[in-house]
């Protein structure tokens, strides 16, 4: 006697928990960093994709601001802006001017022409390249 063979089509229960069970440690390893909470592997907590966003835009802005400036002492022969609003003819917006996180004005030294990053850090960059230092990095 002959046993028949049957083919199997679709998947057994083993397979099925097997998916299941990679899924599960995927989203746990996931959905913190996604949403914000938890740490990083250096163990520094992970800000919340929103706030990044921000941080992120706010650096751009001061970049855009500190390229605004170089460009009137350019056109006013080296002296700085006595204020931020005196950038508006560059480009420069009243929602570039404030912190994107705290809402607050930029604090921006007229005497050395310098604008500061929320934070402390300079706006002159990182390793004096002229580019702003991001926050987080």
């Amino acid at each position: 006697m002959t046993r028949a063979k049957t083919s199997r089509s679709g998947f057994g229960l083993i397979e099925i928990l097997v998916v299941i069970v990679i899924i599960s440690i995927l989203a746990v390893i996931l959905i913190p960093r996604l949403t914000g909470g938890g740490k990083d592997a250096v163990g520094r907590k992970v800000p919340a994709p929103r706030e990044r966003a921000q941080q992120v835009a706010g650096s751009a802005y001061v970049a855009q601001i500190n390229q605004a400036i170089s460009m009137y002492r350019m056109d006013n022969d080296g002296q700085n802006p006595q204020s931020l609003q005196d950038l508006k003819r560059y480009g420069v917006t009243d929602e570039m001017l404030v912190d994107q996180v705290t809402k607050q004005p930029l604090p921006y030294d007229p005497t050395m022409g310098t604008l500061r990053l929320p934070g402390g850090g300079s706006g002159g960059g990182a390793g004096g390249t002229g580019l702003p230092q991001v926050p987080g990095f």
